[in-house]
């Protein structure tokens, strides 16, 4: 079953009501899976028959505000090997609005490893960058995993932009003990949000970007060659939205649990599952466009300046 919300133009400006009546931009880039599992052509949980041989998965978090790096707990790069290990990169955030409880005070619950928690409006100056993958698709419980990219700048001359990433998240190298051919697909339930936003006012202009994706590609391995028999890219969770107008300003918001098509799964063959999950927010420079009035008023002081330097250059 899949929750889908999309709000444009005029719904998104009432989505925003509470942002300050200032200039501003914001895009948020929010994809939490928070399941993913193997099921037969029963819909039940494969449980038996899977081996891992092995698993492999790195996971990044990254934030930039005016050419400065975002800072956090730990690495922004990190490696695992385990089987089922945890890859946990704390939030990485850059900008003046990150000490103090800004943004965390913003995230209901917090801005750490939160899967639920959206912000509906600009809320000060910054970037943030955080993600975490646990669990695997071919265990009992499934995995889980988080990508969160969200910018926001509310003053002239500022911008900001984050990005996360979870790749070969659940490269896994499988071994069939099964004695008869398995139908299989993945269950994948997720909680997705993007949105762009610009309050471009007051002769103030901007643009914001809020991406995400996520894909899966399972291929079947014989001796030294692996052919690709499945590739899934949920349209749900391959998505994002831009703004450099508040015409154009935007949330998709959807939640659920998507199913794949079946695939053919050959008892004693080997195969290799390789996830990749990415979110990607830009909340550019919001600077400040002369008025037609002021544009008047300089042209005319110019103009002054130069019949000045006349006069002086005649005497």
């Amino acid at each position: 079953m899949k929750l889908t919300k999309y709000l444009a133009a005029a719904a998104v400006s009432a989505a925003f009501v509470v942002a300050p009546v200032s200039a501003a931009t914001m895009g948020m880039a929010d994809l939490a899976i928070t399941g993913l599992i193997i099921l037969n052509s029963n819909n039940a949980p494969v449980t038996n028959g899977i081996v891992i041989q092995n698993e492999n998965r790195t996971g990044t978090a990254n934030s930039n505000f005016n050419n400065a790096q975002g800072t956090g707990a730990g690495l922004g790069n990190i490696f695992s090997t385990t089987i089922g290990g945890t890859v946990d990169v704390k939030n990485r955030c850059a900008g003046p609005s990150c000490g103090a409880g800004m943004p965390v005070g913003n995230y209901p619950g917090g801005v750490e490893n939160n899967f639920t928690a959206h912000l509906p409006a600009p809320s000060g100056n910054y970037a943030l960058g955080d993600m975490y993958i646990a669990g695997t698709a071919l265990g009992v419980t499934g995995a889980n995993g988080l990508t969160r990219a969200d910018s926001s700048v509310m003053s002239p001359g500022n911008a900001g932009s984050a990005n996360a990433t979870i790749a070969n998240s659940a490269t896994a190298v499988t071994t069939f003990s099964v004695g008869t051919t398995l139908q299989a697909k993945f269950a994948l339930g997720f909680n997705a949000y993007v949105a762009a936003f610009v309050n471009a006012i007051n002769g103030v202009s901007g643009s914001s970007l809020g991406t995400i994706s996520w894909t899966l590609s399972l291929q079947e391995v014989i001796g030294n060659v692996s052919t690709t028999i499945m590739n899934w890219s949920p349209a749900e969770i391959n998505d994002g939205v831009t703004s450099s107008d508040i015409s154009q300003n935007s949330i998709k918001e959807s939640s659920g649990t998507i199913l794949s098509n079946l695939v053919t799964l050959t008892g004693g063959r080997t195969y290799k599952l390789t996830i990749n999950q990415a979110s990607n927010s830009i909340a550019s420079e919001v600077r400040a466009v002369p008025e037609p009035g002021s544009m008047v008023l300089i042209g005319l002081g110019l103009l002054a300046l130069g019949a000045a330097s006349r006069r002086k250059a005649a005497k």
